[in-house]
């Protein structure tokens, strides 16, 4: 061939894999910012508000007589939380891919099943879930998973049941339902390990408060009812809720009138504690500024507390160190005044 035709046939080859590079180079930038999008969506959705705490711990290792996962579940279920959490899925999220699996496989890596469902979630190579190959990997499956439920519409928003069967399509659209105590258990459970601790504990959950019956733990149960709804500065329920606005409701609907609306007025008001002498109910008091405390948050057990946080951050349960720069006070009587419950 002519040298001169064959160098031009050359530069003609190199510029049409130029302009392939390019193009594929922009598909999957594309793509990618299509999937941080989604991503960036679900991550500030409410992470599991309305669902029920977790009421006794998953055991992590050979396996639990009361929830009956083994160790060969476990590693299921603590690789579909791991590829939730670096996937930045929430929560939430995270429990409904737990529930699939509970009702697909109960977190079992099956060969095969129904036709030819393959794995944790029983998906279907034939109906374009993938190869049978990469169905039986628990870490793609899961990935999987997720990526079909955050591209449903109002996911966030769906009941934990809704949200699966989205995905899964079953026969069964309701059969769903009935795993979701227990995949909230695995959830809080097994992710502590390796999540912020802060998001697992966001659970919009009534978590069990340990203290007498009475108006203390009414006020405290319907604190942690609000957790997932938005912080607004000034707010005071029932949709939104600043900080002290968060205390004032729980008190009201408990039947009283609180006298303080502020952190600083609530700081002003109530009996100084000790760390480590705080209970259930008590007052821990943040961000000391030349006006007095600028948070406040309340103690749902020692360790543990319930907050309105700030702006883009939902109202949540978060662990609390007491070496923080915090101090507690106590409401004393005088504070809080009788009313009909709201």
């Amino acid at each position: 061939m002519n040298p001169v035709l064959l160098a031009a046939s050359s530069r003609r080859g190199r510029r049409g894999l130029a302009v392939l590079a390019l193009a594929l180079a922009a598909a999957g930038v594309a793509f990618l910012l299509t999937t941080m999008s989604m991503l960036s969506t679900a991550a500030a959705s409410p992470s599991m508000s309305g669902l029920p705490c977790p009421s006794e711990a998953v055991a992590v290792g050979d396996g639990d007589g009361k929830t009956g996962l083994n160790a060969h579940q476990i590693r299921n279920a603590q690789t579909i939380i791991a590829v939730g959490q670096k996937n930045q899925v929430p929560t939430r999220g995270q429990v409904v891919a737990i529930v699939a699996a509970l009702q697909e496989s109960n977190l079992t890596n099956h060969p095969g099943g129904d036709r030819d469902s393959i794995g944790l979630f029983q998906m279907r190579p034939s109906m374009g879930w993938g190869t049978p190959k990469q169905l039986h990997n628990p870490t793609w499956a899961a990935g999987k998973f997720y990526r079909a439920l955050l591209s449903v519409p109002g996911w966030e928003k769906m009941s934990v049941n809704d949200a699966a069967q989205a995905v899964e399509k079953s026969g069964f659209p309701d059969a769903y339902a009935k795993h979701t105590k227990r995949a909230v258990q695995i959830v809080a459970s097994i992710g502590r390990g390796t999540a912020d601790r802060a998001q697992i504990d966001t659970t919009g959950c009534t978590a069990a408060v340990d203290t007498p019956a009475g108006p203390t733990r009414d006020a405290l149960k319907t604190m942690l009812a609000q957790v997932g709804k938005p912080y607004e500065w000034g707010a005071t329920g029932p949709d939104s809720f600043d900080c002290s606005g968060l205390i004032v409701y729980g008190w009201r609907k408990a039947g009283y009138q609180l006298s303080a609306r502020t952190s600083q007025a609530m700081h002003t008001l109530t009996t100084p504690i000790k760390k480590g002498q705080e209970k259930p109910g008590d007052l821990i008091f943040t961000q000391f500024r030349s006006g007095g405390p600028a948070h406040v948050m309340v103690v749902v057990k020692p360790g543990l507390a319930v907050e309105a946080p700030r702006t883009g951050l939902d109202v949540r349960v978060r662990e609390y160190d007491p070496g923080e720069k915090m101090r507690f006070g106590r409401l004393p009587k005088s504070a809080l005044s009788r009313t009909s419950p709201a």
